[in-house]
């Protein structure tokens, strides 16, 4: 045992003695490949599917808990009830295909005296064809985003009750509403939802600069 844990420090050792660091010039100097291909997906309260394809179909246990509530600057009345936006039924599916995540040289400073820095990049929605051409055929892909009813719901009991807040009223419409598409539905202003595909593209540079860097416009 005694040997076993001798030959651990050693290791330890001499792994620490061999870090060397580096400077800013230094590490400018260094050449390699890297890189990641990214995807993402995004899907709220939409049922899943089996085949792989895009979740579309709403499902909910409880349309009261599938809600995005805003309160902007705490609004109240003069009991204390607070008020609050609520977007009802909030759905939706969003999916990137692909987006990149590397590394790049920039230079900033003067022109006369640029200075070299490295920047994480990060490129989406751009992709290349079969001869290598850039072409924008990665976009983003929104199925069924959005919410049945918006509306403006204030707390109840001077918002001191978790059971009374605003956010979770459910008035719906009576059935002999004259508007036959709103009869038994949510109470709500408007409504909002999209379908398709949305064609965003870009590259966001991320580098740091030292205090003293003149000239530099892009710090």
């Amino acid at each position: 045992m005694k040997l076993i844990l001798g030959s651990l420090l050693l290791l330890a050792t001499s792994v620490q003695a061999g870090l060397v660091g580096l400077d800013n010039e230094q590490l400018g100097e260094v050449n390699g490949q890297g890189g990641a291909d990214l995807s993402w997906t995004l899907s709220l309260n939409h049922k899943a599917t089996s085949d792989g394809t895009l979740s579309r179909e709403y499902e909910c246990s409880n349309n009261l808990y599938c809600r995005l509530a805003i309160s902007p600057n705490n609004r109240k009345d003069a009991a204390g009830n607070m008020y609050w936006l609520v977007f009802k039924q909030l759905q939706g599916t969003l999916q990137l295909d692909k987006f990149q995540l590397d590394g790049v040289p920039v230079s900033v400073g003067a022109p006369s005296a640029p200075v070299n820095r490295t920047a994480l990049q990060l490129t989406f929605g751009i992709g290349k064809d079969s001869a290598g051409a850039e072409t924008y055929f990665q976009p983003l892909k929104i199925r069924n985003f959005g919410y049945a009813a918006l509306q403006i719901e204030k707390d109840a009991d001077g918002g001191t009750n978790p059971a009374t807040k605003g956010y979770l009223n459910n008035i719906r419409y009576p059935d002999t509403i004259a508007s036959v598409y709103d009869r038994g539905q949510e109470t709500g202003f408007t409504g909002l939802n999209m379908h398709g595909n949305l064609a965003l593209a870009g590259t966001l540079k991320v580098f740091g600069c030292s205090g003293n860097t003149s000239g530099a416009s892009r710090c």
